[in-house]
């Protein structure tokens, strides 16, 4: 067997920008754009939810047409990096009209405004985000590399999260018009148009630094969607990483989306948002250093369930602080972030999915796999917004206002208890997976002798023509 095929240290490096990149555009609409609704445009919690999971239904049909796409294009600069590319200044763009509602929330107009911008702006997303992660896929063909690879992307996004949750609130309240106590529109949109003008060239910088050197075997297929769908759902240790993927991204992203309401009525202060908000990225760069070590030492699985245990407890700690207990609650927080570093092995298992099924089937789904790593984050991040904002406003939520006592606990059963029981949900979902760091290692070694004799019969036919 032949020498693998590694990706070059600036491409593993520079991997990490994409999702730096996507938390400037994706996770600041995640974090503000339901306060935005509620507190600024003034869609009523109904409309919210209804705009949230009508995206996310959509989803479901896009992300793995979009995924069986990206993985039949061929070109010169590969499968997946033309997306990237080509994708990030339109989704820039479709991120800042996410801040702009010229009808206001109380017309239908403004509703179907909202809708359409936060639509048309996740499909952008999916056409950037989905041929980014599967590029991770096809970068390396070593296991090591490939954590190493995506714990540079864990690293990214939480480097992005620190500076999206530490700056964005200060700077929409900057934006804002004179002596304004929290943010209003045009701060949010202001906030969006950097951050959009920033992650542009972060992206194409991945696009142009991430060489693919795992090809498919095989004549490109036409795209059937039944077909696409059957080669997800017959892949088990796809779904089962897919159901931990969607309870890991619905306890984090769903969170993100709905901290902000917390800070600002639990804790008393818009500008602590920053600081709350941090602590979990700081904690999670700090972790993800030592993420590939673990890793090799424990295997992927074992990291995670322990990582998803430990980030459950301290949000259990954040929800039994009283909310004048500060260093409760940091604690709790510190707790969380310093645990944050699942993500990495769960992008690595998606990877181990991928090469089981090409072993098992033939058919390699990089685009359609990492489809469902991005329809989870973003049913996730919905998820959170849309149905938090309801459980909120069962106990009493009212914007805008002074919050009671039964209005408090339930923004702090939201934010805190539920994302809480998800992650040590997600935890006991791991104990499906029972593919060891040995068998997947032994599976890419097949794939690698199977790809050597593709090319070997390719050599052959072309020197008999």
């Amino acid at each position: 067997m032949g020498k693998k095929k590694m990706a070059s240290t600036i491409g593993t490096v520079c991997y990490g920008l994409g999702d730096l990149a996507s938390q400037f555009v994706w996770t600041y609409v995640g974090s503000y754009l339901t306060i935005y609704y509620t507190d600024i445009v003034g869609l009523a919690p109904l409309a919210v939810t209804v705009i949230m999971m009508i995206a996310r239904i959509w989803d479901a049909v896009n992300d793995p047409m979009m995924g069986a796409l990206a993985e039949r294009t061929r070109s010169k600069f590969g499968r997946f990096r033309p997306y990237i590319a080509f994708g990030a200044p339109f989704l820039a763009v479709l991120s800042v009209l996410t801040f702009v509602n010229p009808f206001g929330g109380h017309t239908t107009a403004g509703v179907i405004w909202a809708a359409l911008t936060y639509i048309v702006a996740g499909m952008v997303y999916t056409l950037v985000n989905i041929p980014y992660g599967a590029l991770a896929g096809v970068m390396t063909e070593d296991t090591n590399q490939r954590n190493i690879i995506n714990t540079c992307r864990n690293i990214g996004m939480n480097l992005g999260m620190v500076i999206v949750n530490g700056v964005s609130a200060g700077l929409a309240l900057k934006f804002s018009h004179a002596g304004a106590q929290v943010a209003d529109g045009h701060g949010y949109m202001m906030v969006a148009v950097v951050y959009g003008i920033v992650a542009v060239p972060l992206f194409i910088i991945v696009a142009l630094t991430g060489k693919e050197v795992v090809q498919p075997i095989g004549e490109v297929k036409g795209f059937s969607f039944k077909e696409t769908i059957a080669n997800l759902v017959n892949n088990k240790y796809l779904m089962i990483i897919t159901l931990v993927m969607a309870l890991q991204m619905t306890a984090f992203m769903g969170r993100i989306a709905v901290t902000a309401y917390y800070v600002i009525y639990c804790l008393g202060s818009f500008t602590m948002i920053g600081l709350i908000m941090t602590i979990p990225s700081i904690g999670g760069i700090i972790g993800s250093f030592f993420v590939p070590f673990f890793a090799k030492r424990f295997g992927k699985r074992n990291v995670l369930m322990f990582s998803m245990i430990a980030q459950g407890i301290g949000l259990l700690v954040m929800y039994a602080a009283p909310f004048d207990n500060m260093n409760m609650v940091i604690a709790g927080d510190c707790i969380f972030g310093l645990f944050n570093v699942g993500f990495p092995m769960s992008l690595s298992m998606v990877a181990d999915s991928v090469d089981y099924m090409e072993l098992k089937t033939g058919v390699r789904t990089d685009g359609t796999a990492y489809a469902t790593y991005g329809l989870s984050t973003k049913v996730g991040n919905a998820i959170g917004g849309a149905f938090g904002i309801m459980i909120m406003s069962a106990f009493g939520y009212v914007a805008n206002a002074e919050q009671t006592v039964e209005a408090l606990k339930g923004i702090n059963i939201t934010v805190n208890l539920i994302p809480a029981i998800l992650f040590i949900g997600a935890a006991v979902a791991c104990l499906l997976w029972n593919m060891t760091d040995a068998d997947a290692d032994e599976i890419r070694r097949k794939l690698a002798e199977r790809h050597a004799e593709g090319n070997t019969h390719v050599m052959v036919e072309e020197k008999m023509a």
